[in-house]
């Protein structure tokens, strides 16, 4: 029988509690807590780039073992083992002693486990569950990333201020454990097997009737046909371009924003706001709903590279905030274009699987920039060369996005 309650509001709900408080604590906190880190294990600028970075470059090129393993076994299962790894891995880390530790606990374990609970698991829920409002479906559950981003900011103040790391790093370990009981009670793959349809609407209606059509064809794309297109291609650049700013920023900026004469409570409170401005920007996602999705997302490549660049004047608070504006709003908006895009061109049949490919090849991208910027600033002392670097990548995502066209349907078998 079929529910009368659209259970796709729920998904939504959950899939952001996971997706936030999976995701954000942890990416976030490792700035946050990296001087310390440093002063207490005595560790290098090029280690803290280096762990953040095979981190960086494990979550995603996991991807295609997790879109494999949905297909195979199933979201929730996928999801509660993911939060499962993270937390040993975290219980790890607060007990480390050495860098080695933290490449085990926060890179390896940590990495692994974030890549097969958070994004591409809440990426192809929405995926799954939506089909008109995609894109601000996507926004919605992306949202909640930034906004627990923020608050992280202010909990590892007070844990540091209190206690020490490793309390924060327990305290966020015992957080996935509780993520992994909601994902195992809650989630629920697609709405056909609760007896619904996308949207939760009748498909008896002529306009759903329509987007139901119109989906069919991009469904008709298999992962196998879909690599091989031009299009696939372009957005792997695009993934690089929003993906190696972001990621390589993220890990650096208390640093650098401690450097350039800003003091540490301040330096941190960047992160969290880069954080917060980002919920802007992944809202603003939602426009993809309503234009063409490749549009916005050269836009916003434009915008996060340029205010990459733009941290070489952060020692003006004014123009630092300009910067961290521009690359948090550019990756808030482009974080969700990426997989509208991927949806809108190849659908549901071949969106995990795709999807996993392609954050699989730019994870190795992603994983490189956070260990190179260190590397660059440990011999020059200074950022320049990274940041320029991210402004060239983001300009360069940009340009490839502006080119794109859809691909239409898959091409007939011979």
């Amino acid at each position: 029988m079929r529910s009368r309650r659209f259970y796709g509001w729920v998904i939504v709900l959950v899939a952001g509690l996971c997706y936030g408080f999976g995701m954000s604590p942890m990416y976030y906190s490792w700035s946050m807590f990296a001087p310390q880190i440093t002063a207490d294990l005595g560790i290098d600028r090029g280690d803290i780039g280096g762990v953040f970075g095979l981190f960086t470059f494990l979550y995603q090129c996991v991807g295609l073992l997790v879109g494999l393993a949905i297909v195979r076994v199933g979201l929730r299962r996928v999801m509660a083992a993911g939060f499962c790894t993270t937390a040993a891995g975290l219980l790890l880390l607060g007990r480390a002693d050495t860098a080695l530790d933290c490449y085990l606990g926060f890179s390896i374990l940590g990495g692994i486990g974030i890549g097969f609970s958070t994004i591409l698991p809440a990426q192809t829920l929405a995926q799954n569950w939506f089909l008109r409002r995609r894109a601000l479906v996507f926004g919605v559950i992306f949202t909640f990333g930034g906004i627990v981003g923020r608050l992280v900011a202010f909990a590892d103040i007070w844990v540091l201020a209190h206690y020490d790391w490793r309390v924060g790093w327990t305290s966020i370990a015992a957080l996935s454990v509780t993520l992994a009981l909601v994902a195992a009670l809650l989630v629920r793959e697609t709405p056909e097997v609760l007896g619904q349809r996308r949207d939760g609407e009748d498909p008896g209606e002529p306009a759903a009737a329509t987007r139901e059509q119109m989906a069919s064809v991009a469904d008709q794309w298999t992962a196998a046909q879909a690599i091989r297109t031009p299009q696939f291609a372009l957005m792997l650049v695009c993934g690089v371009a929003y993906s190696v700013p972001w990621n390589t920023v993220v890990p650096h900026l208390t640093l650098h924003m401690e450097d350039v004469g800003h003091p540490e409570a301040v330096a941190i409170s960047f992160v969290g706001t880069m954080a917060l401005i980002s919920i802007g920007g992944r809202l603003m996602g939602a426009v993809g709903d309503w234009i063409s999705p490749q549009r916005a997302l050269a836009v916003a490549l434009a915008f996060e590279g340029l205010g990459a660049g733009g941290l070489l004047l952060a020692a003006d608070t004014t123009l630092a905030y300009v910067a961290i504006t521009m690359i948090a709003l550019g990756f808030g908006v482009a974080y969700i274009s990426i997989p509208v895009v991927f949806a809108h061109f190849f659908g549901r049949r071949a969106f995990s699987v795709t999807t996993g490919i392609r954050m699989t090849i730019t994870g190795v991208f992603g994983g490189l920039g956070p260990w190179l910027a260190g590397l660059a600033f440990d011999a020059t002392g200074s950022y320049t060369i990274p940041f320029v670097g991210l402004m060239v990548v983001g300009l360069a995502g940009a340009a490839a996005a502006a080119v794109m066209r859809h691909p239409g349907a898959p091409p007939a078998a011979a």
